[in-house]
Parts: structure tokens; C-alpha cells; sequence
């Protein structure tokens, strides 16, 4: 159905540029929605219309103000919140309930004072066995060999 309007717009596109018999009708066709435009009741309409819209702004103004303010909140909240799960879970804690835990996630007994002394000693990790790059190596899930 899509495509069909989309020739049929096509078309009428076509027919309109393209012949001259086509830029008559545009000429007809422009000047009658000028006339339309113009006219008294469509314009007291537009009037109404306009005015409506600018009673409006206000109202759907402070809303959108409200609900940007509560979105952010809650954007913060889950952020502070994701950022002392992290804290925990990088520092080793699993609750966040230690008792060596300062407000803040991070340890009040720590080496350099960051809450990730642990991760000084920590080795790089390593494959097995080095990859070939040439060798190409299949998604997870991937079925053809």
C-alpha cells in the first residue's frame, strides 16, 4: 500500500513538473489554495487556532519543566546508585555493609586511600595460547564452520 502511494506521489510529481499541461494544473492548483488561504473563515480559524496554542504554552511548558526535573532526579538516583555498586563490587565488597566502609563506598583503611588497594596487585589477564589473527574466529552462536 505504501509503495503504491508513494508512486502514485511519484507520478503526480512527475506530471506536474514535467508537462506542460502538468504546470497548468499547478498554476490552478496554487491558486486556489491561495484563495482558500485567504479566505475569512479559514483565516478566523488560523486566528482561533494560534490563540489556542498560545494559552496553551504555559501549561504544557510547566509540565514538560516538571517532568524534565523528575527525570533528571531519577537519572542521578540510578547514576549514584550504579556508581556505589561498582564502588562495592570493585573494593570487594559484596553489601556494601563493612564496617571499614566510609559513606562513600571506598575504604578507610586502604594502602593509597582509593578503596582499590586490591587492585594494585592484580596481574594482567592473558590467553592460554596466543590467537592468530589470520585464523578468523566465529560469533558466539554462529553456526556455519
Amino acid at each position: 500500500m505504501i509503495k503504491r502511494l508513494i508512486f502514485v506521489t511519484g507520478f503526480g510529481v512527475g506530471f506536474v513538473v514535467g508537462s506542460a499541461s502538468g504546470r497548468k494544473s499547478y498554476e490552478t492548483l496554487k491558486q486556489n489554495a491561495v484563495k482558500t488561504w485567504q479566505d475569512p473563515k479559514v483565516q478566523e480559524k488560523v486566528s482561533e487556532g494560534t490563540d489556542w496554542v498560545k494559552s496553551e504554552v504555559p501549561v504544557v511548558g510547566g509540565k514538560l519543566a516538571d517532568s524534565a526535573k523528575k527525570a533528571a532526579d531519577t537519572v542521578g538516583t540510578k547514576a549514584s546508585d550504579a556508581s556505589s555498586s561498582v564502588k562495592d563490587k570493585v573494593s570487594g565488597s559484596s553489601g556494601g555493609t563493612d564496617s571499614s566502609k566510609s559513606s562513600t563506598g571506598t575504604s578507610t583503611s586502604g594502602t593509597s586511600g582509593t578503596g582499590y588497594a586490591d587492585l594494585q596487585d592484580a596481574k594482567p589477564v592473558t590467553p592460554e595460547s596466543p590467537m592468530d589473527p589470520a585464523e578468523p574466529h566465529p560469533a558466539p552462536g554462529d553456526t556455519q564452520n
